[in-house]
């Protein structure tokens, strides 16, 4: 039982230490977010293969974060940048700032 709340516990911390380190930004452009960068990087590739799908996949749906909104960016790089929106993570196949 000790090690539950000890586990449950550290998750959290670890889940408010991640999101105080994310800073809060102005998107530059209407992004299309994803909650994983896989799913993210499919639907990239569909679009450049005019919209049919690489392989069979199940999508669980994203998001689309308009020009000027802010959101809490973890990260972001050359690939991908990962966001915060409404506390779940978002991810896109590009890299924003």
């Amino acid at each position: 039982m000790r090690f539950k709340i000890s586990l449950i516990a550290t998750g959290a911390i670890a889940f408010v230490t991640i999101a105080a380190s994310a800073a809060v930004k102005t998107m530059p452009k209407t992004t299309q977010f994803c909650p994983s960068w896989a799913e993210a990087h499919e639907r990239s590739l569909a679009s450049i293969n005019g919209g049919r799908l690489p392989l069979k996949t199940d999508w669980k749906g994203c998001i689309l974060v308009l020009r000027g909104q802010k959101a809490h960016v973890v990260g972001s790089d050359a690939d991908q940048t990962e966001i915060i929106v409404k506390g779940k993570h978002w991810f896109a196949d590009e890299g924003l700032f």
